[in-house]
């Protein structure tokens, strides 16, 4: 893959770059060398400028923003507009392999940081980031302070690397110099460059070109030549509160060159072949302006380079009006500001800036003099407004703007029982195509599209088409048009609907629901996996986060951001809810630098995501005291982790053990294996990847996890796969505990606590919560996974006692038996019950052996099935030991093994691997090739498309619980059968 890049790069090049002379900085390598102070044709005057240095201590914990990361031993730099924090050496985090990076840069007296970090790199390769591996402190006040970081391509000494970050008084930003010295014996290609790495969080990357902006070429690693672009410079727009807009400009080039995605962008130096003894310098300005449009960061870019280039540039302002007030609509107004006329076609017009107004509907924005202006004004997710205005070439005031009316919505939720206000969550759905069409919006082609948009979908509420409601209310402005509105408060609560008419007269819309006797005695309700704006890819506020846990009427939830332990309990505090919500601190390890090999594979790879609590929330430390997690076995891990654990009963889970790889990046570790699901794992490791699964390096095994996802995500796209891999490991010996988790980031992406996990466990929420007794119960087995549908089961032994499902061997006697109740909300159709014997379902019940209630927004008809099945019929293994699984919800969708699996490189196309692949895309009853989309090797593994007609059972389920069908099931039964005292699995065989 490097070898293809060079080549395209030579021919484009064409020519190579001389080589340099001692003394200038540090490209002769000297030693205790000095990087130059950068952009010297920079300048600012202004009177006084205070200047900051220091190295962070434990007290100095405070965060200011959604991505801070700065923790003790980072060095703060700053002036009296901005502060800037770099990594020590050693604090390293995400794609950084040993800190020297750019992790915080806000406004002064503003908690608005919003980059999670920016990288030097001259690639995207493991290879082509910098490990530094020192750091100097440079006090030159009154005139600048810096620090000088120095180290090398990473895994390359002989291409040594030195960059200098400098702030000098009266500046909104960082100054930034690399040098970079080729001293192998070989040419090398570089794009040196700033790494922005946004995984795919809220901030956006914004470039001036024809049809760009926002838009950017999609590219994966062997397509990424084609994505680089050249621009004047890179802005960045944020749609939450309170926010920093970004602006890159380089200073010793005229344009930048890079990609840009909503994952990873880069702008630095245009791509070149640097020779032997070789060196490129890049200089560069890093400004940083408090607002939440790409504007701030743009207006301060266009500044910067007047500054530089003498570029001349004009003020365009002008005013939104409304028929209500636009105060508080946060980021559903946006201003497009694009070069072009009326006749220029759209793809050919070139954005410069996009503006949020403020409450006063006033916006300002700074673009070059001399060209002619369209102006288009977004409300509600689409173009509202457009005009066109001549070559400007002095500021100007554009008028006002008139957006068309809206309608004030207020909503009101009510426990139906006690008349109490409820917190709960509204959808809004389309009601017909007219209103499906027309309010339909995105965020100018990003995050995705929603009918209604009533905001940007990572954002706070109302995002997307849907509102948090606290304490019985919620108010907010909407589109015209005919919805429906749905009222929810989680699986075990009734579903309320209106259908409405929104005018612009508004209305107050009134629901009323009430809790269902559908959870099992001495259970406790947990969601396992959830995220809020402490991810990197996360940018839900906190309050919202913790309001929607109680939206959901969960118990439980885990804080597992990436990378980094999290603390809800003062937030819980803070609203109020510390007697029915507990939260449990804990971190989602998430490897960033690919290193792992594999037989088979030409790329490293890295080994998935492992979640871990409780730990103790440390937010002094890197990663808020979170395990270093980069190149380490799973094992190896595990084994960093049993020092941090706050508990004695700690929980190791496995997440989306088969989910497909992002940005190059493995998100399961068996799938990242390419495991075969149709042989034994070998009792160790003989070299082949199943050894490499059950291989020690320390104390730990890399599948010693305790727990691992069955169900991952509102939607069930993957279920399939994620429960096959499960019932190969059951069959291997393997007891981890299957759970069901939202894995939810907004509220948006996966409703959080829908799935979710139903424990027996002898503790409740409130201020007697004891996690160890929750952990107890979900090491034990003594789970339910669900997204509705609830089981309760038990198994009788030789002497007719009848024991839970868990990991404690049940010997079974002749006149053994199956206890089976399965109940659901009105509104959760529960069209089949499964019984697994060892992976194969072996008894389903389905049509007449289930009861269905008569009203889907009533509260009567809960129980659907309650029996007792003797084990005889369900055709046990004679004599052997077995495992027994129940599931009930919807038919499970026709899914099959191609050949190749998910694997990609480590299994060849066409060898099965046990696990399903692909879904029966085409609808013929069959999976087969025809099933495969065209140039894919697999897949895809859709789940079936919502139902339209209302009545089909799942249409209200499917408005609430979005990419979903019904499904629960219990964690297995053991089953001696031979009475030995112990389980003898059956192997990869039996089913």
């Amino acid at each position: 893959m490097r070898h293809t890049w060079m080549v395209a790069a030579l021919a484009l090049v064409g020519a190579a770059v001389a080589g340099c002379s001692k003394g200038e900085g540090c490209l002769g390598d000297a030693a205790g060398c000095r990087v130059e102070t950068p952009c010297k044709s920079l300048s600012w005057t202004c009177e006084g400028g205070s200047l900051e240095l220091k190295v962070l201590a434990r007290e100095d914990e405070a965060r200011p923003g959604l991505d801070a990361l700065s923790s003790a031993g980072d060095v703060q730099i700053g002036n009296d507009q901005v502060v800037a924090v770099i990594a020590a050496i050693g604090n390293q985090n995400f794609l950084d392999p040993n800190g020297g990076g750019l992790l915080d840069l806000y406004n002064r007296g503003k908690d608005n940081d919003s980059i999670n970090q920016v990288l030097t790199v001259t690639g995207i390769l493991p290879g082509d980031s910098v490990r530094y591996t020192k750091l100097e402190i440079l006090d030159e006040r009154p005139a600048r302070v810096a620090v000088q970081v120095s180290g090398t391509l990473d895994g390359r000494p002989d291409h040594k690397v030195y960059t200098r970050y400098e702030v000098r008084p009266c500046e909104p930003g960082i100054r930034i110099r690399t040098e970079i010295v080729n001293g192998a014996p070989d040419n090398a290609m570089w794009a040196l460059s700033d790494g922005f790495y946004w995984s795919k969080r809220e901030p956006l990357p914004f470039t001036p070109g024809e049809g760009v902006g926002f838009n950017h070429p999609s590219f994966n690693l062997l397509t990424i030549n084609g994505a680089y672009r050249t621009a004047p410079f890179l802005a960045s727009t944020p749609v939450t509160d309170p926010a920093a807009s970004y602006a890159l400009v380089a200073c010793n080039q005229q344009v930048i060159e890079g990609f840009q995605s909503d994952v990873v962008s880069t702008g630095g130096l245009v791509r070149t072949v640097v020779p032997p003894r070789g060196y490129q310098v890049y200089e560069r300005f890093l400004g940083v302006a408090a607002g939440r449009d790409a504007a701030a960061g743009a207006s301060l870019a266009q500044e910067v380079r007047g500054k530089l280039f003498g570029e001349k540039t004009v003020v365009l302002s002008g005013k939104v009006e409304a028929p209500a007030s636009l105060a508080g609509s946060g980021f559903r107004t946006s201003v497009l500001v694009l070069e072009g006329t009326a006749e220029t076609p759209a793809e050919k017009r070139v954005p410069w800036s996009q503006a949020v107004p403020g409450e006063d509907g006033a916006f300002r924005v700074r673009v070059p003099a001399g060209k002619p202006w369209v102006v288009e004004v977004h409300h509600f997710g689409k173009k509202s407004v457009e005009r066109v205005f001549d070559a400007v070439n002095a500021d100007a005031d554009l008028g006002t703007f008139t957006l068309p009316a809206t309608a004030k919505v207020r909503l009101e939720v009510s426990d139906t029982l006690s008349g109490a206000w409820l917190d709960s969550e509204v959808f809004l759905v389309a009601a017909d195509d007219a209103t499906r069409t027309g309010a339909a919006g995105t965020f100018h082609g990003q995050m995705g599209s929603c009918s209604p948009w009533l905001g940007p979908p990572p954002g706070a509420s109302p995002a997307c088409n849907r509102v948090l409601v606290r304490s019985g209310v919620a108010e907010f402005e909407a589109p015209l048009g005919k919805f429906h509105l749905y009222a929810f408060k989680g699986p075990f609560w009734t579903l309320a609907r209106r259908t409405e008419t929104f005018t612009p007269a508004g209305g107050t819309y009134a629901f009323r629901l009430r809790e269902l006797a559908v959870q099992p005695q001495g259970t406790i309700t947990a969601d396992l996996h959830v995220h809020g704006a402490a991810s990197f890819d996360s940018s839900l506020p906190d309050r919202d986060r913790v309001l929607s846990f109680a939206a959901t009427d969960l118990d439980v939830a885990v804080a597992t951001d990436h990378d980094v332990v999290y603390d809800y309990s003062t937030v819980v505090a803070e609203l109020g809810l510390q007697q029915k919500l507990s939260t449990v601190t804990g971190v989602e390890t998430t490897a960033h630098i690919p290193w792992f090999k594999i037989p088979g594979s030409d790329f490293p790879l890295v080994i998935g995501h492992y979640n871990f609590w409780p730990l103790a929330y440390q937010p002094w430390l890197p990663r808020n005291g979170g395990p270093y997690d980069e190149q380490l076995e799973p094992g190896e891990l595990f084994d960093r982790a049993d020092t941090l654990y706050t508990s004695s009963v700690p929980v190791v889970q496995l997440n989306h053990p088969w989910a497909e790889a992002e940005f190059g990046r493995d998100l399961g570790f068996p799938r990242a294996l390419g495991l075969n699901a149709l042989q034994d794992l070998p009792a160790k490791d003989d070299g082949t990847v199943g050894g490499m699964y059950v291989r020690a390096r320390g104390k730990n095994a890399n599948n010693a996890h305790h727990a691992q996802e069955v169900m991952n995500g509102t939607e069930n796209d993957l279920l399939p796969a994620y429960r096959a891999f499960w019932f190969y490991t059951l069959s291997q010996g393997q007891l981890s505990t299957g759970t069901a988790n939202s894995d939810s980031h907004g509220l948006v992406d996966n409703t959080v606590g829908v799935p979710r996990n139903v424990v027996f466990a002898d503790t409740a929420p409130g201020t007697g919560f004891e996690v160890d007794r929750l952990n107890e119960g979900i090491r034990a087995g003594r789970v339910l996974g669900t997204n509705g549908p609830v089981i309760t089961a038990e198994l009788s032994d030789k002497d007719g006692t009848f024991r839970p499902y868990g990991f404690t061997p049940v010997q079974p006697g002749s006149g053994s038996a199956l206890r089976l109740k399965v109940s659901a909300a009105p509104w959760v159709p529960v069209e089949e019950i499964r019984v697994v014997v060892n992976g194969a379902v072996t008894k389903t019940f389905s049509g007449a052996d289930l009861q269905r209630p008569g009203d889907a927004f009533g509260w009567e008809g809960l129980v659907r099935f309650d029996r007792e099945i003797p084990l005889s019929e369900l055709a046990l293994p004679a004599g052997r030991d077995a495992w027994v699984v129940v599931e009930a919800g919807a038919p499970l969708p026709v899914v099959g093994d191609v050949g190749g699996g998910f694997s990609s490189e480590t299994v060849p196309h066409g060898t099965k691997d046990g696990i399903p692949d692909t879904a029966d895309n085409d609808g013929d009853g069959a999976v087969t090739e025809k099933d495969v989309a065209t140039g894919a090797k697999v897949g895809p593994m859709r789940p079936p498309p919502p139902p339209q007609d209302e009545a089909h059972p799942q249409f209200h389920f499917s408005q609430v619980v979005t990419g979903g069908y019904p499904f629960a099931f219990t964690n297995p039964f053991i089953l001696d059968a031979d009475g030995n005292g112990r389980f003898d699995a059956p192997g990869a065989e039996s089913k």
